[in-house]
């Protein structure tokens, strides 16, 4: 019941406007920070692992900064949801480095996009796949009825959803060989065996090999894309950043520790859009304590 009475809201949420939503906004999040939630404690040693140098005033209020645009990006999954073609096109205000993707194609390499959960994925993910055949690789949700619905949402302009799991790996292998464009998070956690510890902010995070495996058995081009939420409730600006040399041509750890560094460089210019309620120090390498005692 809970499940089906949240669809519905997205679907009332997709016939509201993207302004009116950024300001209503406010209020569930300043609810939210003053509740005694579970995840206030993970994006507090989160932020106090990421930014050392900051007063407890100043984490404080990023903290709060971040609940407000965590908040944004639930009420924008009408849009990504349910949103046409022409209301996701007029969203998104800029594209910086498309034509990165654009020549590499035009070369006959194979795209492998990755990114993180900076701004609203969703809506970069949804860009791609209105511009042309685009593979996805998604962790599927444990319900089948919402597994159902994201299923149907983020394929609804053309794109491929493949489940993460063994066989991910040949079906982006042969999109990559032959050309194609294959999607990806670079920051979910992987399972034990399937990653690396590299630095991000610093401490060590367990960081997925797949990238790198992908990029060297395909001599794909790796681009990094992420979106930037804009005031007001205007839209989103995409930027694509071509990475290849450094996830490709160096070894597991050296690549992984690169990725990250990517990453974080984007997180600096807007802190308060990354999710920072995801336990990403979960693991730890054997013998360490993880931030969330």
């Amino acid at each position: 019941m809970k499940i089906q009475l949240a669809l519905l809201l997205i679907h009332v949420l997709s016939r509201l406007p993207l302004p009116l939503l950024y300001r209503l906004a406010w209020l569930p999040a300043t609810v939210l920070y003053v509740l005694p939630w579970r995840k206030h404690k993970v994006i507090a040693a989160h932020i106090a692992l990421a930014f050392p140098e900051m007063s407890p005033a100043r984490r404080r209020a990023l903290h709060r900064r971040n609940i407000l645009e965590m908040v944004r990006l639930a009420l924008e999954s009408g849009l990504v949801w349910h949103g046409s073609a022409e209301r996701i096109q007029r969203r998104i205000r800029k594209v910086h480095g498309w034509d990165q993707v654009e020549q590499a194609q035009q070369a006959g390499q194979g795209v492998l996009l990755i990114g993180g959960h900076l701004g609203n994925w969703e809506v970069d993910a949804l860009y791609v796949s209105l511009r042309g055949p685009f593979t996805g690789l998604y962790k599927p949700p444990r319900d089948r009825a919402v597994d159902e619905a994201v299923t149907r949402s983020r394929s609804r302009f053309g794109a491929r959803l493949v489940a993460a799991g063994s066989p991910a790996m040949r079906h982006m292998l042969r999109e990559l060989r032959r050309g194609g464009i294959v999607g990806l998070l670079m920051d979910q956690q992987p399972r034990q065996g399937e990653g690396v510890f590299a630095p991000f902010f610093d401490p060590p995070a367990l960081t997925m090999t797949l990238v790198h495996r992908l990029a060297r058995h395909t001599d794909c081009a790796v681009i990094f894309g992420h979106s930037v939420r804009l005031p007001g409730g205007r839209g989103f600006d995409l930027h694509f950043e071509t990475v290849t040399e450094l996830v490709a041509g160096t070894n597991l750890e050296t690549a992984a520790a690169a990725m990250n560094r990517v990453l974080e460089q984007h997180i600096r210019t807007r802190p308060e859009q990354y999710l920072w309620l995801y336990k990403r120090f979960a693991l730890q390498p054997c013998g360490q304590a993880g931030p969330y005692a």
